[in-house]
């Protein structure tokens, strides 16, 4: 490790070149329906070699468990509440640099191609990049067709005149909801088996993918921006800051890289400064994250909070083994009047507060929260420290009748 520490440095020893830097996000995808996260179908051959060949992070966390919060962090390494993307009225913050601006700056074509309504220009997300391409939200209702095939040829084609080094970003869509089944990957027909179909189907465009940009001077990132909900708590769908829809994979293989497990916390405020090492690039000062290929602390706090459902506030904290989840009534007052919308009937998110050893409970079905419990108040104290100034918001986005269709499409808007 010290000695690829050393070759990314600066003047250390032969001048090197830069490497290629690939991140691949799969929408919803839960890292324990992978087959090296525990899923005995055979849903991931590909996903599965990279984590054999790369350093696979059993504990990685999604900061909000929805996209464009998640999103919008991995790019500027920054909390929520921090960045502006909070909801999908608000963009993110133009001012800070992000993953994508700061690679340009040192040298890099930057190439990002994306399925996601909420991961367009309009959200601030095309910050940085030399090519952007969003064409494939053309393609149709995403509860009548898939993209993943697509997106590939899109991604495949558009990198042919590509520069090195070069960044590119794929973001696959397939494994949301509306689940669609494939032929040729059959697991049965509830929710769960077409949720795997389209993760098969997601990974072997993946490998399609990587064999067009995976050279040997390459780093690939693979991750999620959050999981899904089938029922562990309750509902459906991702609405909740539970493991279930908080847990996400996280790979990162290439050159100099020792192919390991590694089963410490890992957080979305982490990915951009480890990128940024990979490169040999100094992150902005003042970010909360750390490069995950250093020895890190055990008893970081992981923050996490999310603004939707739009009817609450929803902030937790993971320390030492415990999670505590603290929900409120949302204060809707900044809401632009053009974006309020009907409450979404979510049966599973209720006012409280919710605390959960993780060693004796990980799947958080037992609350342990108490008043006079010295371990309630310690998370409950580090809650209200972390979110005692006001949040911070980007330009207003101006949701007109196209995008609010699409967004409802999603599920976003009822």
């Amino acid at each position: 490790m010290l000695v690829v520490l050393l070759a990314l440095l600066p003047g250390c020893g032969r001048k090197q070149k830069a490497p290629n830097i690939v991140l691949i996000t799969v929408d919803t995808l839960r890292p324990d329906r992978l087959g090296y996260g525990g899923n005995a179908r055979n849903t991931s051959t590909r996903i599965d070699r990279m984590a054999k060949e790369g350093i696979a992070y059993t504990n990685a966390t999604s900061v909000a468990g929805w996209t464009l919060p998640a999103m919008a962090t991995i790019f500027t390494g920054r909390l929520p509440s921090d960045h502006g993307a909070t909801d999908f009225h608000w963009s993110l913050d133009a001012s800070l640099p992000s993953l994508a601006s700061i690679l340009r700056s040192n040298g890099y074509d930057t190439y990002g191609f994306v399925s996601h309504v909420m991961l367009t220009p309009t959200y601030g997300m095309g910050e940085g990049f030399s090519h952007f391409d969003f064409s494939v939200l053309n393609v149709g209702d995403p509860h009548e067709v898939t993209t993943a095939r697509e997106l590939t040829e899109l991604a495949r084609t558009g990198m042919r005149g590509a520069k090195e080094p070069f960044f590119l970003w794929v973001h696959y869509f397939d494994p949301h909801f509306k689940y669609i089944g494939h032929d040729q990957f059959d697991f049965g027909n509830r929710d769960i088996d077409h949720y795997d179909s389209e993760i098969a189907f997601t990974d072997y465009h993946v490998d399609e993918l990587l064999k067009a940009v995976d050279h040997g001077n390459t780093y690939v990132i693979f991750t999620a921006d959050h999981g899904e909900e089938f029922g562990e708590h309750g509902s459906k769908y991702h609405y909740t800051l539970h493991g279930e829809v908080m847990r996400v994979p996280l790979i990162i293989k290439g050159p100099g890289l020792t192919p390991r497990t590694d089963d410490q916390p890992a957080q979305q405020i982490d990915f951009l400064p480890t990128i940024l090492a990979l490169a040999g690039i100094e992150p902005p000062a003042g970010l909360p994250g750390h490069d995950l290929l250093l020895p890190r602390a055990l008893d970081t706090p992981q923050f996490i909070e999310r603004d939707r459902p739009p009817q609450w506030q929803q902030r937790g904290v993971i320390h030492a083994n415990h999670k505590l989840i603290v929900i409120e009534n949302a204060d809707t007052t900044d809401v632009p009047p053009a974006s309020l919308n009907e409450e979404i009937p979510v049966s599973n998110v209720q006012p409280g507060m919710y605390l959960y050893d993780l060693a004796r409970d990980p799947g958080e079905q037992t609350n342990l929260f108490s008043p006079g419990d010295s371990t309630s108040l310690r998370l409950l104290g580090l809650v209200a420290r972390q979110y005692s100034t006001p949040r911070r918001h980007g330009a207003p986005v101006q949701v007109d009748e196209e995008l609010l269709e699409k967004l409802r499409s999603l599920g976003y808007v009822h």
